[in-house]
């Protein structure tokens, strides 16, 4: 299963990211979870959350870029569910603790204001703090997707294209390295 996080602050507002998001939402094996419909509140349901991403073989992480941050929401989930002791590091007992070891995180972007969060350069250092995340939980880096601003109905469906093809080159990098995936 691929778990796909989705947090957007104004997605019914953001006509052309619900019509890329449409495009994928049926993906075989596909779990979409609308971070800003889940909790509105920002009180994440921590035991859930985890439960759901243990279960998956991939993370991806799929929010607009603003001034090189991602949405309130989407930091709050990743401080509350991704904490030391549990995600990496060492729980209570001492014990290592890595239960997403060996997944895949891939992060799925646009940016929202700037044109200079295009430049590869910029984008390194902008991702720095979420790859350094996964690499801490032994997670598998994936090279981020930095889709084009959203302008007309064209756009989103190109950009509906690569996340689709960035779906499947995870699936079947995942199906490759588990001989029991379905």
């Amino acid at each position: 299963m691929i778990s796909l996080l989705y947090a957007h602050p104004y997605a019914h507002h953001a006509r052309l990211e619900q019509m890329m998001l449409n495009a994928v939402q049926h993906w075989p094996g596909l779990e979409l979870r609308e971070l800003y419909q889940l909790y509105p509140d920002f009180y994440i349901n921590v035991a859930l959350e985890r439960k759901m991403l243990q279960s998956s073989a991939a993370i991806v992480l799929h929010y607009p870029m603003q001034s090189g941050l991602p949405p309130a929401l989407l930091v709050q989930y990743l401080h509350k569910v991704f904490q030391y002791g549990w995600a990496y590091g060492k729980n209570d007992a001492g014990e290592a603790v890595m239960p997403l070891q060996g997944k895949s995180f891939w992060l799925v972007t646009h940016a929202v204001a700037s044109h200079h969060e295009l430049d590869p350069c910029y984008q390194q250092s902008m991702f720095t703090p979420l790859r350094q995340l996964a690499l801490s939980c032994g997670m598998r880096w994936q090279q981020p997707l930095m889709l084009p601003v959203l302008t007309d109905a064209t756009v989103a469906t190109q950009a509906a294209e690569l996340f689709r093809q960035g779906l499947e080159q995870l699936r079947l990098a995942n199906d490759d390295r588990d001989p029991h995936a379905s």
